[in-house]
Parts: C-alpha cells; sequence; structure tokens
C-alpha cells in the first residue's frame, strides 16, 4: 500500500469517525457536520468512491443508536441528499482562487436547502401523520422549517471551518522548508 492510500485510508477513518460522533452529538436538530465532512471528502479524495462511501457510512453507523426515519422513502432521500456536497467538494477541487471559494460557499448553503426541500417531501409522502394534500404538504414544510434553519446554520458553521483547515494546510504546504543551522 502507497503512502497516499494510507493516507486517504487514515484521513476517511478519522472523518467517519468525527461524522458519527457529530451525528450523535446533536441528532434532533440537524446541527452535525455530516455536510463539511462529504463535502471535504468530495474535495480530498482522489477517487469518487471513498467519498460517496464517507457519507454513506456515517448515516448507517450513526443510524444504529439513533430513531429510525419516518419511512423507506424518508430514509432514501436522506442518504441521497448527502451525496449532494461530494459533488460540490469534487466540484471546488476542479476550481482555483474565488471559484473555489464559490464552491465551497455554495457547499455551506446548496445541501440544506436541497435536503428540507427533499427530504420533507419524501416524510409528506411516506403516508406520514401529514394529511395527503397540499395544505398537508405544507404543514409538512412548516414544521420543517426550525429543522432547516438549525441545519442551514450548523452547515455554515461547519463549512466554514473545514474550508478555514482547507486553507491552513495548504499554506502550510507552500511554505518553503527553513534550513537547520
Amino acid at each position: 500500500m502507497n503512502s497516499q492510500t494510507r493516507r486517504e485510508l487514515l484521513v476517511f477513518g478519522l472523518l467517519l469517525a468525527l461524522g458519527v460522533v457529530g451525528r450523535w452529538a446533536q441528532p434532533a436538530w440537524n446541527v452535525t457536520p455530516l455536510t463539511a465532512i462529504a463535502l471535504l471528502g468530495g474535495f480530498t479524495f482522489r477517487s469518487w468512491l471513498p467519498a460517496l462511501l464517507l457519507p454513506a457510512a456515517m448515516l448507517a453507523v450513526s443510524d444504529l443508536l439513533l430513531t429510525p426515519h419516518d419511512s423507506l422513502l424518508a430514509a432514501a432521500a436522506v442518504y441521497a441528499m448527502t451525496l449532494l456536497p461530494v459533488a460540490l467538494g469534487r466540484a471546488a477541487a476542479r476550481r482555483e482562487g474565488w471559484r473555489r471559494a464559490g464552491m465551497w460557499g455554495a457547499g455551506a448553503i446548496v445541501p440544506a436547502t436541497a435536503f428540507f426541500l427533499v427530504t420533507n417531501l419524501a416524510v409528506w409522502a411516506g403516508k406520514s401523520m401529514y394529511e395527503p394534500t397540499l395544505a398537508g404538504l405544507a404543514h409538512c414544510y412548516t414544521q420543517g422549517l426550525p429543522f432547516y434553519r438549525a441545519m442551514l446554520a450548523g452547515d455554515v458553521v461547519y463549512v466554514a471551518l473545514a474550508a478555514g483547515c482547507v486553507a491552513a494546510a495548504r499554506l502550510l504546504e507552500q511554505r518553503p522548508a527553513t534550513a537547520s543551522a
């Protein structure tokens, strides 16, 4: 196993552990590092496979101790929506400068918004406690707004921290080695 593969396995394991613990720490309001970690996975890993496996593994492991999803449809929507930040991370890795910063910014806002729209629709469509009418759908979205606001705030903070760590690591990589006397 080469050093790059070892490094990626170590990063995968550390990010997985951080994501699981972060999700267990605040499952009720979705203020978790999951989006930032999925974005970072998409940005960091050379291959799509570990980048896509990372958020799926975070959900699968953390779901072992969390309340089950409302339905299979809702669970599928949650898992599918965790792939969006991976794609945004991959897009950020292919850009430089302000375009990269813009992708990180999008990664802080777009996933929470898409998650809110798609998962609430799935909860409503999955024969939940909401009436199967447009009024029931509107009620479902209204009830989801506090969770959306909390998830969006958490994503903005965690993605900013992740982007800061990436920027700091890049600066450290670019520093010339000092000669020892």
